[in-house]
């Protein structure tokens, strides 16, 4: 098998371009380290109307290809943005993507999704079909992009260009599905044979990511614990019939970090640099976060930060509720991430209840983020569902001790503290109530405030992991020539 494969890496987002969650911050990262073991990557979105992309120089390659919708032809136009290593191609339509969000504003989605991103798809394959890229695999992510397997098996089946090329599907998060009213299968331009539940229906509606999962070459998500999970006949995804049947072409790869990126020993974004065995400048970046988030936590007292997207799926309702608790116990806490509306309301209300003790900023700020790693003592992940968990490998390196909860990714990578031994790396809990996460604050917090030398323990164990997207590359490489084998036959 090559050693040079071509890869066309379709994603609704891509940081700093666009983003809503880890997705994004994978598919910044993994073109680079795919192109460093000779592959060549073509990454295609949608061309948003966010300042990045308005300041990336890309050229127009294609300014008009009719794109195959409800019996239609819509129009796009391509641009190139050439990247070290790799390039950006925006599919650009004004009437899909020239809006202020990805999916929707905070308070629901756009109601026209499901058009939306059976254009992006088509317009996707369209473009790849026109374009001298060649691609031997197709790699999707989620549900915006999970229908491009279906069209590649049906509308593409016969192309002499798309008939040969493997699909992927890369399932980060099933929490969203991509569900949609029967009729939305016209915009496809598929027969109602496709309307069953051993295709593209469940319970009564289309659902993207399980057409994507049924009919993708390889599927595969981003973390063996939720693979387990997605599995199990416990799990509410809808998802796990048809993972089952799929045992033999359904596996994981773990997600990495960007040691780059992510290294306090280098870091130009916070006030003093640091690593395992010199935590002085820490020290200093604690302060200087209180300061600019107008805290007043004393230094004996934990300083606790919620990084996230604000939802449910992300723990934020019972943290909501076990604000009150936390602030009793004399700790700081900072929430900073966008999300629902009414998540947002709940904690502007608790900002103002608890006046320097309680800081919340509804924003996304990379520079920001930096300085919140480095600065807090400890990283809440109370997480309802959390396939990865980027947020833990980020605060295992800047040694920010992570509270979370058992699911997914996080139960792989943290080893619950053993106050006799001073063993482990984080604070785990099981249960998904706010008194069940107080109860891990509390123990977090009496650790920080009464046992430093295990705390120190702690934040230098996490220091010194490594979550190399080096392993999670190869891993994708090795995952993009199985999917060849399996369309060959073999």
């Amino acid at each position: 098998m090559r050693n040079d494969l071509r890869v066309a890496l379709v994603t609704p987002e891509a940081a700093p371009l666009a983003k809503s969650g880890e997705l994004a911050e994978f598919c910044s990262a993994i073109p680079r380290y795919l192109t460093s073991l000779g592959m060549k990557i073509s990454l295609i979105m949608p061309k948003y109307s966010t300042p990045q992309i308005a300041s990336l120089d890309a050229a127009v390659v294609f300014p008009e290809i009719p794109i195959p919708l409800n019996g239609e032809r819509a129009k796009a136009s391509v641009l190139r943005s050439e990247q070290k290593g790799y390039d950006i191609y925006l599919i650009d339509s004004p009437k899909y993507f020239l809006r202020e969000n990805i999916y929707g504003p905070p308070t629901g989605n756009y109601l026209d999704n499901d058009e939306r991103f059976v254009f992006f798809s088509r317009a996707a394959l369209e473009f790849l079909r026109l374009a001298d890229l060649s691609p031997d695999v197709v790699h999707c992510q989620n549900w915006p992009t999970a229908l491009i397997p279906v069209f590649l098996h049906s509308h593409y089946r016969e192309d002499p260009g798309l008939g040969s090329v493997a699909s992927v599907l890369t399932l980060h998060n099933t929490a969203y599905q991509g569900e949609f009213p029967a009729e939305s299968l016209a915009l496809t331009e598929l027969n109602w044979d496709f309307f069953n539940p051993r295709r593209l229906s469940l319970n009564g509606k289309i659902n993207f990511l399980q057409a994507g999962a049924v009919y993708a070459d390889l599927v595969n998500t981003v973390s063996a614990a939720y693979e387990k999970e997605l599995l199990s006949k416990k799990n509410s995804s809808g998802l796990g019939g048809v993972l089952r049947k799929r045992r033999k072409t359904f596996t994981s790869v773990s997600n990495g970090i960007d040691r780059e990126t992510w290294n306090p020993e280098r870091d130009p974004y916070i006030v003093a640099n640091y690593g395992p065995g010199r935590l002085d400048g820490k020290t200093k970046c604690r302060r200087d976060l209180i300061s600019a988030m107008g805290l007043a936590t004393p230094a004996e007292s934990p300083l606790l930060a919620f990084v996230s997207r604000l939802s449910r799926h992300k723990g934020a309702d019972i943290l909501a509720q076990s604000l009150e608790e936390i602030v009793h116990l004399g700790a700081g806490v900072i929430i900073f991430g966008e999300g629902e509306e009414r998540c947002q309301k709940e904690f502007e209300a608790a900002a103002r209840r608890f006046p320097g003790r309680v800081a919340f900023r509804f924003e996304t700020n990379p520079v920001l983020t930096h300085k919140i790693m480095a600065g807090a003592d400890i990283l809440l992940i109370p997480s309802l569902v959390e396939p990865s968990g980027l947020n833990q490998f980020a605060a295992f390196r800047y040694g920010a001790v992570p509270v979370v909860r058992a699911t997914g990714g996080l139960k792989e990578a943290v080893r619950a503290y053993n106050s006799r031994t001073g063993s482990g790396n984080g604070f785990i809990f099981r249960d998904y109530s706010a008194g069940a996460l107080s109860r891990s604050i509390k123990q977090a917090a009496d650790c920080f405030t009464g046992n430093p030398a295990h705390w120190r323990r702690l934040m230098e164990e996490g220091m010194r992991l490594e979550f190399s997207w080096e392993d999670t590359a190869r891993g994708y490489a090795d995952l993009y020539r199985k999917a060849l084998e399996f369309k060959r036959g073999g």
